[in-house]
């Protein structure tokens, strides 16, 4: 009997080791480029099984990647570089709700369609080690633009 319970045990935890060292990336998605386009944006879900902090970004088809921060400064949405993001302990922090999200500066390519992307963050914990999570961005393409889009027509 013994051995049974301890197999569902291992193939109990065997599930979490998805969690990068404990960080865990979900609905990761980028947009198509167009041709001549040098920056995108990427989007996507991180949770931290502890508190820790998303300190920086790695994406192979950009020369430069950065975390940002959308910031309503009156009428104007303004973007501005931050050096980190909190990751509170167990909470999911959707980067494009929390007004956040990475941008890929200086593309190597335009970013096609039903391809993916794929990019390293890291995440820095509480006793300041750094754990590289891997990202694959899905890219969608740009005709599934947001709703707030269709709303140019005259």
């Amino acid at each position: 009997m013994k051995r049974i319970l301890i197999a569902s045990l291992l193939a109990m935890t065997g599930v979490t080791s998805a969690y990068a060292g404990d960080v865990k990336v979900k609905d990761a998605w980028t947009r198509a480029t167009a041709a001549g386009q040098d920056s995108a944006m990427v989007q996507l879900v991180i949770t931290s099984k502890k508190a820790a902090k998303l300190v920086g970004v790695a994406c192979k088809d950009a020369n430069t990647s950065e975390i940002h921060s959308m910031v309503m400064e009156g009428e104007l949405m303004k973007m501005r570089q931050v050096d980190s993001i909190d990751l509170p302990a167990g909470k999911a922090v959707d980067l494009g709700e929390a007004g956040y999200h990475l941008m890929l500066i200086g593309l190597k390519k335009p970013l096609e369609a039903g391809k993916k992307t794929n990019c390293e963050m890291v995440v820095r914990g509480a006793d300041g080690k750094d754990t590289k999570v891997q990202v694959i961005s899905k890219i969608k393409p740009l005709a599934e633009s947001a709703h707030h889009e269709h709303a140019h027509h005259h």
